[in-house]
Parts: structure tokens; sequence; C-alpha cells
């Protein structure tokens, strides 16, 4: 697909509901083995790695160790509903509310670990107030200065 469009994609990881019976790769492992086989890029979206985290009982923090840092151009950031299912709770990434504690926490982790990138907030559904949403971008962009600072100080 990049060799047909002639400039590099950005690859998303995925909200994850079920695990596979067998696996020969983790998720972050797959990841990091298409960027060296394509050079395409990774869209780190927090929402889902925390969604998953919870569905499929994945370590945030191993599920990152694991990314090619040098690959990482964007992040994403979103809400998501708990549903429950045969008595457990699931986590859905609808995009349909605020931003997660669970992810504000894991998007400092990530700051600290790869710095600041271009970061979206995803809200498609159930829109709220134009006040509710600058609020949101206040808080990523605050988390992103400060993130800023840090790796400029380590720098120095």
């Amino acid at each position: 697909m990049q060799d047909r469009l002639r400039r590099q994609v950005a690859i998303e990881n995925p909200s994850r509901y079920l695990e596979f019976n067998t696996s020969t790769l983790t998720e972050a492992e797959f990841l990091d083995e298409l960027v060296r086989r394509s050079g395409c890029s990774l869209l780190v979206d927090i929402n889902n790695i925390v969604v998953s985290a919870h569905n499929i009982g994945l370590d945030p923090a191993e599920w990152l160790n694991e990314l090619p840092e040098e690959a990482i151009v964007e992040y994403h950031l979103a809400g998501h509903a708990l549903n429950e299912a045969d008595g457990e709770v699931v986590f859905i990434d609808d995009h349909g509310s605020r931003v997660s504690e669970a992810v504000w926490l894991l998007f400092d982790d990530v700051l600290s670990r790869f710095g600041a990138r271009p970061t979206l907030i995803e809200w498609d559904t159930d829109i709220p107030p134009l006040n509710v949403l600058l609020g949101e971008a206040e808080r990523a962009r605050r988390a992103l200065a400060r993130a800023e600072m840090s790796h400029a100080a380590l720098a120095a």
C-alpha cells in the first residue's frame, strides 16, 4: 500500500475483546515486526490499550515495552463504555465519553517513555457541549507540555 501511495502510513493498534487461542506473537511484537518489514509508522491509541488490557488481561506496561519508539508518530485518546456480558464488565471503544482516568494515567506513562507526539482526542458519538471538548483538549495539552519540559530538562 505504501509503495502504491508513495507515502508512509501509520498503523493503529486495535481495541481487542477476545484473545486468540494460539498466537506466535503478541500484538506489540506483531506491530514491531510490521514496522520492521514495511517501514510503516505507528499511531498508538492509548484508549485501545486500556480497553484491550481490561478485556483480555494485558499488562499495558509490558505491551508498551515491546513497541519500537522511533516508529511512533501519533497518539489517540478516547472514551469507552462499560458493558456487561455474561456477568463480566467489558470495555467498549465507543468514542462517546470523556477520556477515562485510566487512559489519562497511561497517557502520562506513554509520554514519559516516548515523549510528546501529535495527539488527537477522538469523540464520535454523544458529542458534548464545546466546553467539555475544550476541557479534554486542554488536559491533553497540559500533559504534552509537561512531557516536553521533562524531555528538554533531560537533554540539557
